[in-house]
């Protein structure tokens, strides 16, 4: 039976023509954004695939390398999920009260149908799609971290409840959410091929509760665990598009789907570390560059962030690039302050621009590229500068703090408070000062406020070479 292909914007679904779709069709669901992209002759030039499945319909998504992939619905899929979350009670409670939702996120997504159009619908809610034109705010919206950041840092109305699905929601702008403006939110995990796996309160929950409904299993990837899961949502066939054709993908019956998602379950519920293909061993251990911009997300920094892994024969790293106003040292300060030392960036790139896929998703790969450019460069000028066995009587405090900080404070800056220097580093610090001055610095010299800045080792070394 032959499919329609549908850039499927909210007109579409509040018109009702989506539901007629689904009893005489098998809508293919295309984000309208796509349109006149190279995406779109994917979908023009090449034979979609054919179904024999009654009220069934197709979800586009693509991943971070933009190659699209087909994930057939049925209905009766689509309906049993929307009747296992009404049951819910957490929900329940949540939308006690609620008249209106208001949806910031495409309907054409499996997130953004189920919760800004379907489950509405069945409650009887009044569904409304994009700004709210209001001097209130809307009791419950349907939307995503990214956007509750924003409108909370232009100082913008908040709505009392939001929906999040997406990613892992930063427990600090949850706090922020709930102390500046009395949000509420409710996190969704899941997926376009498992559909809804579970939900949590990220204020207050660190782990998901898995729905009833859902049985897993986890199986071993190296250190961690990837979650496998098997319910009555989970897509039974998908394709993905491989040399210019579509190629089915089938779930068989009874099997456990891998959902690529690495992390480790008890009685309290379900740790999400990450998606196993976003996942380095950075500084001895293992890391997730999701979480990585979700704490960054927490942390309110203007601007856009994102994490790319930097493999090298030195070991691996993390590069970051950012649209921020803000100055690399300072962004560098601030991270070293607040994130773990795993979790800190070895490159910072600032441009106006984040890349973009023709899908309107990031490019991880040019920003990946990007990253690892500046952190060769880093390395080849690293190797030019002294190092701790050739450091000379003339290489400068500022040079020396720079190969430890991979940047140059200003003058005055606390090393410990404005820089996130540790231990460590000061170690490192102490072996490069004496190689320069040619002598041991006394351990009681060490604890002096002398080496708490830049202008006061000077003072320090300046004295030191003039007794000697």
């Amino acid at each position: 039976m032959a499919s329609l292909l549908r850039f499927a914007d909210s007109n579409y679904f509040l018109s009702g023509t989506f539901l007629e779709d689904i009893k005489g069709n098998h809508p293919i669901l295309v984000d309208p954004l796509w349109k006149s992209t190279k995406l779109e002759t994917q979908f023009r030039d090449i034979l979609l695939p054919q179904t024999n499945a009654n009220q069934s319909f197709s979800l586009v998504t693509s991943g971070s390398t933009g190659s699209p992939k087909l994930v057939w619905k049925d209905w009766d899929e689509v309906q049993k999920e929307v009747d296992v979350w009404l049951q819910e009670t957490e929900l329940q409670s949540f939308l006690k009260g609620v008249e209106e939702i208001h949806v910031q996120v495409p309907l054409c997504h499996l997130y953004g149908l189920l919760w800004g159009y379907l489950i509405p619908k069945a409650l009887g809610l009044r569904t409304i799609v994009g700004q709210k034109e209001t001097n209130h705010p809307s009791k419950l919206s349907i939307t995503s971290a990214p956007i509750l950041q924003m409108t909370l840092s232009n100082g913008s109305k908040l709505p009392e409840r939001a929906i999040v699905s997406g990613m892992k929601f930063p427990v600090p702008l949850a706090r922020d959410l709930r102390y500046k403006g009395g949000i509420s939110v409710l996190e969704i995990y899941g997926s376009t091929e498992t559909g809804g796996l579970g939900y949590r309160d990220p204020l207050r929950q660190n782990r998901f509760q898995f729905l009833q409904e859902i049985q897993f299993q986890f199986q071993n990837v190296g250190e961690t665990a990837e979650l496998c899961v098997k319910s009555p949502f989970v897509s039974k066939r998908y394709y993905t598009f491989v040399s210019n054709e579509w190629v089915l993908q089938e779930q068989k019956a009874n099997e456990y789907y891998a959902t690529g998602d690495l992390g480790e379950h008890s009685d309290l519920g379900f740790f999400l570390l990450g998606r196993k293909d976003r996942i380095i061993k950075h500084k001895g251990k293992r890391v997730s560059l999701d979480r990585i911009e979700s704490e960054i997300l927490g942390l309110r920094l203007d601007g856009i962030f994102v994490c790319v892994p930097i493999f090298h024969e030195s070991g691996d790293s993390i590069g970051l690039l950012t649209n921020s106003d803000l100055e690399v040292d300072v962004i560098f300060q601030m991270l070293r302050r607040e994130l773990p030392d795993s979790h800190v960036p070895r490159v910072i790139v600032k441009q106006t621009s984040i890349p973009k896929l023709p899908n309107g998703k990031t490019d991880y790969t040019t920003i990946t590229s990007i990253c690892k450019e500046t952190f060769l460069k880093q390395i080849a000028e690293k190797t030019m500068r002294e190092t701790v066995r050739n450091i000379k009587s003339d290489t400068s405090v500022s040079e020396i703090i720079q190969s430890i900080l991979g940047y140059e404070p200003k003058e005055n800056q606390h090393l410990v408070y404005d820089c996130g220097m540790d231990s460590i580093l000061y170690t490192e610090l102490f072996l490069k000062l004496e190689q320069k001055i040619g002598a041991k610095i006394p351990e009681e010299d060490k604890q002096t406020s002398y080496f708490a800045s830049v202008a006061g080792i000077e003072e320090y070394i300046a004295e030191k070479v003039y007794l000697q």
